[in-house]
């Protein structure tokens, strides 16, 4: 999905309370969407590791280069394709409901929720719901926070470099008359790979009420989560 397909997303459905909502003292407007989830999510999610250990698709036969290639350029696919869906997901519940996000928990509540303990990992210690949204590329989460104003989309797998840019070309810049500012932009070394946070605010010029959109990826292949968007409306 590219910055102008998203840019008309939230211009068609939160055109009027998008600027009610950064200007100060302003109550939230909310609006008809005119699309709702089509995917409906199944009762159970397990988030486990892929096993992706580096040699694992080194053959011993005369065909072990070209399978291994052929391997990679699958996996590089697939990578693209958790990515946009990934993208997509946010982009048809954060972003479309964040100004309204009781409306969307409205539109969830019938659908099959996690359990306390598999929602445990994902709410990290806040009282809130998780939805799973199974997919044919990958598997993902939806939260909603019961305390705060936030709405959080995990990826068990997702090339982070496909996720950063997607993420970037997506909020580097907003729609008029918004701006946008970036906050974060940091990577931290771990054990296993590395960790990269990227943050965009939108928000009128001078208002102290802004959208907060931010990614955190891994890149570590034994990571439970490699991908995590979250939307929010901070008060600064």
């Amino acid at each position: 999905m590219n910055k102008k397909a998203v840019s008309l997303i939230l211009l068609s459905t939160l055109s009027g309370s998008i600027l009610s909502a950064c200007s100060d003292n302003a109550d939230v407007k909310t609006q008809t969407p005119q699309s709702e989830l089509t995917t409906e999510p199944k009762p159970e999610l397990k988030i486990a590791a892929t096993d992706s250990k580096e040699g694992s698709i080194i053959q011993t036969d005369s065909n072990a280069e070209d399978k291994a290639v052929v391997m990679s350029s699958d996996e590089n696919v697939l990578g693209i394709k958790q990515a946009e869906t990934f993208q997509a997901i946010y982009a048809s519940t954060c972003m479309q409901y964040l100004l309204k996000l009781d409306e969307l928990r409205d539109k969830l509540k019938d659908l099959p929720q996690l359990t306390d303990v598999q929602a445990k990992q994902f709410l990290k210690g806040h009282s809130g719901s998780a939805w799973p949204v199974p997919d044919d590329h990958g598997t993902f989460v939806l939260t909603l926070l019961e305390e705060k104003n936030m709405c959080a989309v995990y990826a068990n797998k997702a090339n982070s470099q496909v996720v950063e840019k997607q993420f970037s070309n997506m909020f580097a810049s907003a729609p008029s008359p918004l701006t946008s500012n970036e906050r974060d932009n940091s990577k931290q070394t771990t054990i296993s790979g590395e960790r990269t946070t990227l943050s965009y605010e939108w928000a009128q010029q001078g208002a102290q009420r802004k959208m907060l959109f931010m990614l955190t990826t891994d890149s570590s292949a034994d990571a439970d989560v490699q991908a995590l968007f979250t939307a929010s409306m901070i008060q600064e």
